[in-house]
């Protein structure tokens, strides 16, 4: 295990230097080191606002935020609000698993901000057929389906609305960052998984390909930038505030505004033998929210998930037995390179996506996902 965080040998793609400390411990060293908060952090945002405000010039929203109701994309679309002074787009993605917390926290900031919220709901039918069908490939990473979901709706939304820039919320300090053999996700590898193991037609989903990034991207000049990178989002102050300011409730548990997490945290645990807290966990110890005491006591606490009343309720909306279930967590398990994938495109062009992701034209941590965290 590592001697900083509680990354351990078991996570794929970790290495430990001489003094024992992890690779994840690095990379978190390297983006703290690119991504400044404190003045500078604040100078940097603002220059941001400025392109951003610049580009909008003349459309009804110069960007688009994709939002839960979570914590982090709450406080996000408060800073884009306030903060950064941007006319904000709300976009969420429905999947039919939207927590009641997760709405009414949504539906009461979009309107304390005087902000729209523009949801996409998924077909439920469709919607609960790809997750079984990700269960049923033996993968990982259950919920691949919904995140192609997500970037389908936030770029469409930016391209019919005109809108430049899609700012997103991911934080390397709170949530740390995934290994990718964990949740792995293209667009070839999504439809391999869905012309093998999807059982009905599927007349609502819409994949996000290579020709459809590289028409987002170079033809309508759309921008993705991660302000959560430079303001400090670390720590309880975040949750103070959006409680004082919003009467926003916390959803309880990390992701749980999506309340399917819990199939796929225990999925995850049972088949792979992995939890995913570990990697928030550390994520929290590097920054100083917690101690490794802390992480590693909580790692030794029985999760919220294997609550079997949740997990059956779970298995229940998405039409499994627990029979077809528990078989399905003894099958041989795979990973993203069982299947077909733009993964060794993706490694040939190694050094423009680090560009690209610099650039703010990817996701600015696509780079440390796809080519540190393996």
């Amino acid at each position: 295990m590592c001697a900083r965080c509680v990354m351990d040998a078991k996570v794929p793609g970790v290495r430990f230097d001489a003094q024992g400390v992890c690779s994840y411990c690095h990379m978190h060293d390297q983006l703290e080191a690119m991504f400044p908060t404190g003045p500078e952090g604040e100078r940097i945002l603002q220059g941001l606002a400025a392109k951003i405000r610049k580009a909008g010039r003349g459309r009804k929203y110069d960007c688009i935020v994709g939002v839960s109701g979570g914590r982090d994309t709450t406080y996000c679309l408060y800073y884009a609000k306030e903060k950064m002074g941007l006319r904000p787009l709300a976009v969420h993605f429905d999947n039919g698993w939207d927590s009641d917390v997760a709405k009414e926290n949504l539906a009461r900031i979009c309107d304390e901000l005087d902000v729209d919220l523009h949801t996409i709901i998924m077909d439920w039918p469709e919607s609960r057929e790809l997750t079984n069908c990700t269960i049923r490939a033996c993968v990982p990473y259950i919920d691949l389906t919904d995140d192609i979901g997500i970037a389908s709706a936030l770029y469409r939304t930016a391209a019919k609305e005109g809108a430049r820039y899609i700012i997103l919320s991911h934080s390397f300090r709170e949530e740390g960052v995934t290994p990718l053999a964990w949740n792995y996700v293209d667009a070839r590898y999504t439809r391999a998984l869905i012309k093998r193991f999807c059982r009905m037609e599927l007349k609502h989903f819409k994949n996000v390909d290579l020709h459809h990034m590289f028409y987002w991207h170079l033809i309508k000049g759309i921008r993705i930038v991660n302000v959560t990178n430079y303001y400090d989002d670390v720590g309880e102050h975040v949750e103070n505030l959006l409680a004082e300011r919003f009467n926003w409730t916390d959803t309880g548990q990390h992701h749980m505004d999506n309340e399917m997490f819990a199939l796929v945290y225990y999925y995850a645990r049972h088949k792979f033998g992995f939890d995913w807290r570990v990697v928030e966990l550390s994520a929290k110890v590097r920054t100083g929210v917690i101690t490794r005491e802390a992480a590693l006591e909580a790692l030794a606490t029985a999760p919220y998930f294997e609550n079997r009343e949740l997990v059956d309720y779970c298995l229940k909306k998405q039409g499994f037995s627990r029979e077809e279930f528990d078989a399905i967590l003894q099958a041989p398990n795979k990973y993203f390179y069982d299947y077909p994938s733009y993964y060794p495109l993706i490694r040939l062009l190694r050094l423009p996506i680090k560009l690209l992701c610099r650039m703010h034209v990817f996701p600015a941590h696509a780079y440390e996902k796809f080519f540190e965290a393996v």
